[in-house]
């Protein structure tokens, strides 16, 4: 039958309606989810997965520090580091007066370097450390600013910081090259659970969900992808569907003996 059947859903008729099926089918796994996330939802996701009474939490990609203001509402005891290189999102993020935070104004990736931020407006949430090739942001023109680039381990260990309890990431297809910099954090067990995405910014900084499996399956840690119902659903193992491009599938990983849960 896939010849016939082949023929009549690629016909004119059929061809667009069928992509758009595909589309949502994995849509309703999670893939693709992430875009347009409740910011709400994705605090209550995180959590989820913390267990101490007074928190350390990393906002990787702060962007305008919205996500860190919903967790200490829900989390008030918490300490939060902001790491955000956009001086017009640190402005924002002044402005909130949160409490309990420390605002890092670097951007995060494997080692200490300067890099070009792309930007297309001075407090953008797709503002990336690789050039924007994605479909979806092709008339968009992009600013370039030069920013400072530190890790999670130069981080950590400046502040003497013995456990995070929660890390979220959020810094548009760089999120394997800040794991590449928390290397030592995650050997030594440090970080209980983060979030990350995997999507379409993936494309620009050339990395698999091959790379996130081999190196946080290494670590000792469980994956799971964040579907629109909010349940959370395990990678136990891996296969090439989960690479996935289209729009942001949302993730996270825990240790899989944490020390609090």
């Amino acid at each position: 039958m896939a010849k016939p059947m082949s023929q009549l859903i690629l016909s004119d008729s059929l061809k667009t309606k069928i992509r758009m099926a595909e589309a949502y089918i994995a849509f309703l796994q999670g893939k693709g989810a992430g875009t347009g996330w409740n910011i709400l939802e994705e605090v209550k996701a995180a959590k989820n997965f913390i267990y101490r009474d007074r928190p350390i939490v990393f906002d990787v990609g702060a962007n305008m520090g919205v996500w860190s203001k919903h967790l200490l509402q829900l989390l008030p005891t918490s300490k939060v580091y902001l790491f955000e290189p956009s001086n017009a999102c640190q402005k924002e993020i002044y402005q909130l007066n949160l409490p309990n935070t420390v605002l890092i104004p670097l951007a995060i990736g494997k080692e200490q370097s300067k890099g070009i931020l792309y930007s297309s407006c001075p407090t953008s949430g797709i503002a990336s450390l690789y050039k924007r090739r994605d479909s979806y942001f092709q008339q968009e023109e992009f600013s370039e600013f030069e920013v400072c680039i530190t890790t999670i381990d130069d981080v950590v260990r400046e502040y003497s910081i013995e456990f995070v309890d929660f890390m979220k990431m959020d810094i548009e297809g760089n999120e394997f090259d800040a794991l590449e910099g928390a290397f030592q954090s995650l050997c030594h067990r440090r970080i209980g659970a983060f979030s990350f995405e995997f999507g379409s910014g993936n494309i620009n900084s050339r990395t698999f969900f091959h790379d996130f499996w081999d190196l946080l399956n290494q670590n000792d840690y469980r994956i799971y992808r964040i579907t629109p119902a909010g349940k959370l659903l395990e990678i136990d193992e891996y296969y090439e569907d989960l690479e996935y491009f289209r729009g942001v599938s949302n993730y996270v990983a825990t240790l899989k003996n944490h020390p609090y849960a």
